[in-house]
């Protein structure tokens, strides 16, 4: 098959959400030809890894919503100060990026890994194929007979972290991106009770993908 993959976060030998990128690009183009979608921050590290060795199947495109007018490096998005807005901006560059690329290659899927945020969409959904999402998290929240226990910074970011998921919630075009998915893939059952409530009419856990594999076995 051929398979896009959209990995705004994508780098061998990190951990975290670069780390899932690049590992899920590279088990994937193990079975089926994949093209990767990513930021330019991370093309370095990249094509480091590439040059010792390549694998057949793999293709990396790199972009960048602001282009040359700011040099985007690794070191700036690490201060976090604009990292969301440049992710939502590079979600619409890539959708530009891969319409005219479906009509050269023709995608049989498009999968949406990284970032793994439940309340951001992934514009690639407006593709005419297939769109998977995820595995996408982040719909856990403290539960509210343990506020008590928290101090007080601790009460503002859980605030601030709740009227964000909810500002997401109410993003059109994150309900558009669950509707539109064959399988929105959520890290958690409580992840994925929040995709269903977005209009994801097919939605799955990995915990409870790990759980039913465990009872068969």
């Amino acid at each position: 098959m051929k398979i896009l993959i959209s990995a705004y976060a994508c780098e061998p030998g990190q951990g975290s959400e670069p780390g899932v990128g690049w590992n899920f690009a590279q088990q994937m183009s193990k079975y089926h030809q994949v093209w990767v979608l990513t930021s330019n921050c991370h093309r370095f590290a990249i094509e480091a890894e590439l040059a010792r060795k390549s694998p057949s199947n793999l293709n990396f495109i790199y972009l960048d919503p602001f282009g040359l007018i700011i040099d985007w490096s690794q070191k700036g998005k690490l201060t976090q100060k604009w990292v969301y807005l440049h992710y939502y901006l590079w979600q619409i560059t890539a959708y530009l990026v891969s319409r005219k690329l479906h009509q050269k290659i023709s995608f049989d899927i498009v999968h949406h890994v990284t970032y793994v945020k439940y309340n951001s969409p992934s514009f690639l959904c407006l593709l005419p194929i297939p769109f998977i999402w995820g595995p996408v998290g982040g719909g856990e929240f403290t539960p509210k007979d343990f506020w008590s226990s928290l101090n007080f910074q601790s009460k503002i970011y859980e605030f601030l972290r709740n009227t964000a998921c909810f500002i997401g919630e109410c993003d059109p075009f994150v309900r558009l991106t669950a509707r539109r998915s064959v399988l929105a893939w959520a890290t958690t059952e409580d992840t994925a009770k929040k995709l269903r409530c977005l209009g994801a009419k097919k939605c799955s856990s990995i915990f409870s993908a790990w759980y039913i594999s465990r009872r068969i076995s």
